[in-house]
């Protein structure tokens, strides 16, 4: 903490932060009590690169698979909401046609899944995938589901949203710097109920989800692209 308050409060001009967000940034100088102004820092986000997470023109019909692809080794992560969405959309007539993959590891993962393993419609994988394997899985569904509690950015819901899945997430930390509901889903934090719902507008509304998808990519790609990010 004091070399973190001597370097800031010594300007060097040789001397430049750079955050991954406003809410990274805020959070940061707020743990130290600091503060900076605007010509000693920037905002550059972390990178998607769009070679490997390439746009896929999605088909209506993808709308009906979900797919989650997240760690397990913290309740950050609101894999735990995700779960209860399912749950909640069980007990809807057109549960059956829908597809769910929950793929990802960590300690919560085995007790956190454990109450999808009687359904039939959801396949759970527990390894880490490679980014070649998370396109691959991107090319084969269309939504992402990714409700979280607390993120600097959310560069998987990046890299799904650049290949064209439409995202479902919820509104905290950092990310209404990245996504609204003009490109994604944004719904109340700590709300199965409102995941399970904007699973079930998608469902009924195909032109809303093929909208969605192509905005989805077109954010990335306008915020967090080569020239927005490692051009700066």
């Amino acid at each position: 903490v004091k070399l973190w308050h001597k370097l800031i409060n010594k300007p060097n001009q040789n001397l430049h932060f750079v955050f991954v967000s406003e809410h990274f940034k805020d959070e940061s100088l707020g743990d130290l009590g600091l503060s900076l102004s605007k010509d000693r820092y920037s905002i550059i986000h972390n990178y998607i690169d769009e070679n490997i997470f390439k746009y896929q023109e999605k088909s209506e019909n993808l709308r009906t698979k979900i797919l989650t692809i997240r760690p397990y080794h913290s309740r950050t992560y609101a894999n735990d909401m995700a779960v209860k969405a399912v749950q909640i959309l069980s007990t809807k007539p057109f549960f059956k046609d829908l597809e769910f993959c929950f793929v990802g590891d960590g300690e919560l993962f085995d007790d956190t899944t454990e109450p999808l393993k009687k359904f039939n419609n959801v396949k759970i994988e527990k390894r880490f995938l490679t980014q070649e394997e998370i396109k691959s899985y991107h090319d084969n569904y269309g939504i992402f589901l990714t409700p979280t509690r607390m993120d600097s950015q959310g560069v998987s819901r990046d890299e799904a949203m650049s290949s064209g899945l439409v995202a479902i997430t919820t509104n905290v930390a950092a990310i209404p710097e990245f996504v609204d509901n003009s490109c994604a889903i944004v719904v109340e934090p700590e709300n199965p109920k409102a995941l399970a719902d904007a699973i079930e507008y998608l469902y009924h509304n195909p032109d809303a989800f093929l909208k969605l998808s192509k905005a989805g990519n077109n954010r990335v790609k306008s915020q967090s692209g080569f020239n927005q990010t490692i051009l700066k």
